[in-house]
């Protein structure tokens, strides 16, 4: 056997080993998906659930929002914070540019949210976490190990969309919620900033297993903290409450 066939022979086999390695990896998130829907109440009481109404606040800085929002499947959001001197609602309906407008303004000018205040309102508007039905949703899940994080056992996932906008998901490894979520931000300096959602204080809603409290920090650091109130399953919605408004002639 010459040196070059050799050669091409163990690049063969790298490249099997290799792409072995990605399927036990994608097999093994896969897995925990799987065990997490059970967890968290199952794929029958997911189903059952169709829209939320949450009421909480929002500690940022020195100062306290109170929101309300509504959500629908599979994508669809409409919130409403409220603070001292302002009342801002933003809503998607899933298919269309998300929104937002002032409702107490004299004169109502809805417009149209871009870049990436746009892009994470969208993806905030999921119903569903990433690992339920992810397939059928788009999502690629691969299995990056292990961790000791918040001082407890943890499952790394990593998850891509449309194999962009890649993030961790946390798995705690005994009751397999999801506890937090990790990525990148990159300013419009170029600078990145490491991103983190803490996930806890888990009540069922439902039958559903859900947190009610969420810390996000940037670079190590408290960025702000949501609080959940009050959480209402399959609750009535707004007429046209996630539609861009059309303005109304003056009688």
């Amino acid at each position: 056997m010459s040196d070059g066939v050799g050669m091409r022979r163990i690049g063969i086999l790298i490249l099997l080993l290799c792409a072995a390695s990605v399927i036990t990896r994608a097999n093994e998130a896969h897995m925990l998906a799987r065990i997490h829907v059970e967890a968290i109440g199952g794929e029958h009481r997911l189903a059952a659930l169709k829209s939320l109404k949450v009421k909480g606040h929002v500690d940022i800085d020195d100062r306290r929002l109170h929101f309300t929002l509504w959500a629908a499947r599979p994508n669809q959001l409409r919130m409403e914070t409220r603070s001292s001197d302002r009342v801002l609602i933003q809503a998607t309906d899933g298919v269309n540019q998300p929104w937002e407008m002032d409702p107490e303004a004299e004169i109502l000018s809805p417009s149209l949210l871009t870049g990436d205040e746009a892009r994470e309102f969208s993806g905030n508007s999921q119903f569903d976490d990433p690992l339920v039905d992810f397939e059928n949703r788009g999502y690629t899940l691969d299995y990056a190990g292990t961790m000791k994080w918040q001082g407890r056992k943890t499952h790394r996932i990593f998850v891509t969309r449309g194999f962009v906008d890649g993030f961790y998901l946390l798995l705690d490894a005994e009751n397999y919620c999801i506890t937090g979520k990790q990525w990148t931000r990159k300013t419009d300096y170029g600078r990145e900033i490491k991103m983190e959602i803490v996930y806890s204080e888990f009540r069922p809603v439902t039958g559903l297993i859900m947190p009610h409290r969420f810390v996000t920090n940037a670079d190590d650091e408290l960025l702000y903290e949501t609080m959940l109130q009050k959480v209402q399953p399959n609750a009535p919605l707004p007429e046209e409450s996630f539609s861009f408004p059309i303005a109304k002639p003056v009688e």
